[in-house]
Formats: C-alpha cells, sequence, structure tokens
C-alpha cells in the first residue's frame, strides 16, 4: 500500500437522498397550513438546509486508508495509526454490519457495510493491523426477510 486508497459511499447514495428528502420536503411545503404561519416557514427552510447538509456529508464520507493509518469521516477526519489499535472487531446486526476500530487513546472508528467495495476495505484494513488484532471472518450480512401476509398462513 504504497498509495492511500479512499473507500466512499456508492455515488447515487446522496443524490437519490437528495432527491427523496427534497420529495419530503415539497410534500411538506404545499401544506397551506403549514406555511400560513411564519414558524412553519421557518421549519421548512430549516428542514431544506438540514437535508442538504445531510446529503453533503454522504457525498463528502471518505475512509482514507494509507500503509500507516486510517482516516474517516466527512468534514473532519478522524485518524487512527494502526500501531495505536487495541481492538477491532466486526459487529454483525439484522441487516448490516460495520468494523469498529479503537485505539489506546480512546478514538473510535466506525465503518459501515454500506462502502462501495466494503471487502476490499476490510483486505486493506487487516494488511495494515497488527496480525494478532486481524479481523477474521467477515461477511456481508443478508438482509432479513420480512414475511407478508400470504407467507404467514
Amino acid at each position: 500500500m504504497d498509495e492511500p486508497s479512499t473507500y466512499r459511499w456508492p455515488r447515487g447514495t446522496p443524490l437519490f437522498c437528495l432527491i427523496g428528502l427534497y420529495a419530503l420536503g415539497f410534500l411538506l411545503a404545499a401544506q397551506a397550513s403549514l406555511t400560513q404561519l411564519f414558524i412553519g416557514k421557518v421549519f421548512v427552510a430549516v428542514y431544506f438546509l438540514a437535508a442538504t447538509l445531510f446529503c453533503l456529508y454522504l457525498y463528502s464520507f471518505r475512509v482514507i486508508l494509507d500503509a500507516t493509518s486510517l482516516r474517516a469521516g466527512a468534514f473532519f477526519f478522524k485518524k487512527i495509526e494502526f500501531a495505536e489499535v487495541v481492538q477491532a472487531t466486526y459487529l454483525r446486526g439484522n441487516d448490516h454490519g460495520q468494523i469498529i476500530l479503537r485505539a489506546s487513546n480512546g478514538t473510535r472508528i466506525r465503518i459501515g457495510e454500506t462502502l462501495e467495495d466494503f471487502g476490499a476495505c476490510v483486505r486493506a484494513i487487516n494488511s495494515g493491523l497488527p496480525r494478532h488484532l486481524a479481523i477474521s471472518r467477515v461477511e456481508r450480512a443478508e438482509p432479513t426477510d420480512v414475511l407478508s401476509g400470504s407467507d404467514l398462513i
């Protein structure tokens, strides 16, 4: 790993979130009873600002790995040197998993499976970690099946 590797969200994620959140905002703004009041207008403006900032966060989020360290974040990066890592775990939830790295100084970085090339990211992290802390057996979590009415009978 001579050059830093960069991992990020899939390209369409911030755009589709922006479209969905703006559509909801337009539905809110179309409510005459809400926008007639001054506080309603302020609420709609704050909603659009928050939606835009959230999508900028998704667009800017990066995990940058080099030979000696890992940096993750969007606007303010957290940095962990691989030599300082004291615990590396993979937690698997119902529909997603995440890697949690803890450093000796208390810094914690969580990296979710939602990254575009999660497997390559895990392999790159493992190559930088000390051997006794290597993350073992990371499999993508399968989505939980939800039973519909006809499946329950």
